[in-house]
């Protein structure tokens, strides 16, 4: 018998929606709720979870109380659900990964993911954590002791016009498709949109760029390190000891960074004694997008 409902909501979800594959790993995908047991994130695949960008959407499946849907993945306003209503609900993906909004169950309603909880995603290994609430399930873990829900990738979104960048980045930051393109210097910036998008400026600044704010050198082996950041990226820092066309850079060996909580990063960084020595900072989409 629970063959058979699975199957059938399955046949109803795939009429009423088009789903697309979860971003949610094939292993590590268990929430635990102690009302209701073991959430599953990944569900069958093609209808779990998938966390975004700016919004998430797909379902969590818990065979005690069937499909939690996260939203249909096309919020009103084009890049976060509003959730004033249930035309325009889901769970939205915030700067720094925390995970807010609402999911809604047909058999236990709404589902809060809500400052309390604090429920959020990892933007250097995706693992989620924190716990989600309903009223009528208590609260849901999505990371414990036995098993945690981790994302592989950050789903984009459409990129209806193909430029590279996302339409729900566009729209949240310029208002409209077409001002941007993958070349073009939106409002005479150096950096083209594309990087823009990439370091997650805002192209309406021309003051808002990735850019090395100060450098200290500690020492002979140490250097202090600070540049502007976003908490929604993620960051490299290469160093060479020229600065030419041939130039080799390397990693300063301290990999692939997550930023501060402040508008500015800073890192102390160890190297050789040199009479001179180079560095750049690049900025990364988190979890490889």
């Amino acid at each position: 018998m629970k063959t058979t409902g699975w199957l059938a909501m399955a046949l109803q979800l795939t009429a009423a929606i088009a789903p697309a594959a979860s971003t949610v790993d094939a292993t590590n995908r268990y929430a635990w709720g102690a009302n209701v047991g073991w959430v599953d994130a990944y569900a069958d695949g093609a209808h779990g979870a998938v966390v975004g960008q700016f919004v998430c959407s797909g379902y969590f499946y818990c065979p005690s109380i069937g499909w939690i849907s996260l939203g249909n993945g096309s919020p009103t306003n084009g890049f976060r659900y509003t959730n004033a209503g249930p035309a325009d609900f889901g769970v939205n993906q915030l700067d720094g990964g925390a995970l807010r909004g609402f999911g809604w169950s047909d058999s236990v309603g709404w589902v809060a993911f809500e400052d309390t909880g604090a429920p959020a995603v990892d933007l250097l290994t995706g693992t989620l954590g924190g716990s989600i609430w309903g009223g009528n399930v208590g609260w849901i873990s999505l990371s414990n002791g036995q098993a945690f829900v981790q994302t592989d990738r950050l789903d984009a979104g459409p990129d209806s016009n193909t430029n590279g960048i996302p339409d729900q980045w566009e729209l949240a930051k310029v208002g409209s498709l077409g001002r941007l393109t993958h070349d073009g210097h939106y409002a005479g910036k150096v950096m083209t949109d594309y990087e823009q998008y990439v370091a997650d400026t805002d192209p309406n600044d021309t003051n808002d760029v990735l850019a090395i704010t100060a450098l200290t050198a500690v020492g002979a082996t140490n250097d202090c390190l600070t540049w502007a950041s976003r908490p929604t990226r993620l960051y490299r820092i290469d160093q060479a000891v020229t600065l030419s066309n041939a130039a080799t850079w390397a990693d300063s060996g301290l990999g692939l960074l997550s930023p501060d909580p402040t508008a500015t990063t800073t890192r102390l960084l160890t190297h050789a004694v040199v009479t001179q020595r180079f560095f750049r900072v690049s900025a990364a989409l988190p979890l490889g997008l």
